[in-house]
């Protein structure tokens, strides 16, 4: 059973001039009773998106990053300096917004309409251009999957 802060579901936001964006609502007291409203922003390792980490799940990303070995792998330096070069603590203001860096915003490309995706333990911010471009990649890697689903064996026995 999972045990931490469960982020699922995909919410419109609104980015103001000076790079604010509201929480929903039904995300923001969670925030606010379990990490006192900090969150971390850091860059997508993957995506044209933000990674949005409730303060206690940054603490584990940390925590995980600092245990690859750095000194023998440059990808593994790559990543961390990535994630955590690319890392600024944010508070919920008494509005419950965040604001973003002008740095994160333009990795991102966001700029006034974007989506907040609720992604396990983090939240995934993506500009409407990005996330539009990701929806149209993921109906076209969902279509190709299904005609070889049987040589995903990691998929076997998954429960939906």
């Amino acid at each position: 059973m999972f045990d931490g802060l469960l982020l699922s579901g995909t919410s419109t936001v609104s980015l103001d001039a000076k790079g604010r964006f509201l929480i929903p609502a039904r995300y923001r007291q969670a925030l606010l009773d379990q990490n006192e409203g900090t969150c971390v922003v850091t860059r997508s390792l993957f995506d044209k998106c933000l990674w949005l980490y409730p303060s206690e799940e940054w603490d584990t990303v940390v925590k995980t990053l600092g245990s690859l070995p750095t000194l023998q792998d440059p990808l593994c330096r790559t990543i961390q300096r990535v994630v955590l070069g690319n890392a600024v603590f944010c508070q919920l203001d008494a509005q419950g917004r965040l604001l973003l860096t002008p740095e994160l915003k333009a990795i991102a490309g966001l700029k006034k309409n974007a989506y907040l995706i609720g992604f396990n333990n983090k939240f995934e911010l993506w500009s409407e251009d990005n996330y539009n471009a990701q929806c149209a990649q993921d109906e076209e890697t969902l279509a190709k999957a299904v005609a070889s689903l049987s040589e995903h064996t990691i998929l076997n026995g998954l429960k939906l």
